[in-house]
């Protein structure tokens, strides 16, 4: 993968490579789109994400903000496949990378 940088996770949906890095400006954009405040506000309303109907939607909006920036316009096009793609296909992805970023 191009670019990898150290904290970056790896993951495969559909079969096609991808990285998440979680940097302070994905951190902002989390917590402006998911409108929360905080990390314990964020840590908070990502455990909430399987009882509500809406979930996949915010589980969304958390994978979109930590995509690497795939060309070098700063332009994240996040492909139609991944937008079907279910939660339980990226989340563990997700947990690990804010694991290995907090611990």
């Amino acid at each position: 993968m191009n670019g990898y940088q150290k904290g970056d996770v790896a993951i495969k949906i559909e079969g096609r490579n991808y990285r998440l890095r979680l940097t302070l400006g994905s951190l902002a954009e989390i917590e402006e789109r998911l409108d929360v405040k905080g990390p314990l506000a964020l840590a908070k309303k990502i455990r909430s994400f399987g009882a509500k109907n809406r979930s996949n939607s915010e589980a969304l909006t958390l994978l979109e903000c930590l995509m690497c920036v795939a060309d070098h316009k700063g332009d994240v096009s996040v492909p139609h496949m991944v937008k079907r793609a279910k939660p339980m296909d990226y989340m563990p992805a997700i947990a690990t990378l804010f694991e290995e970023t907090f611990s």
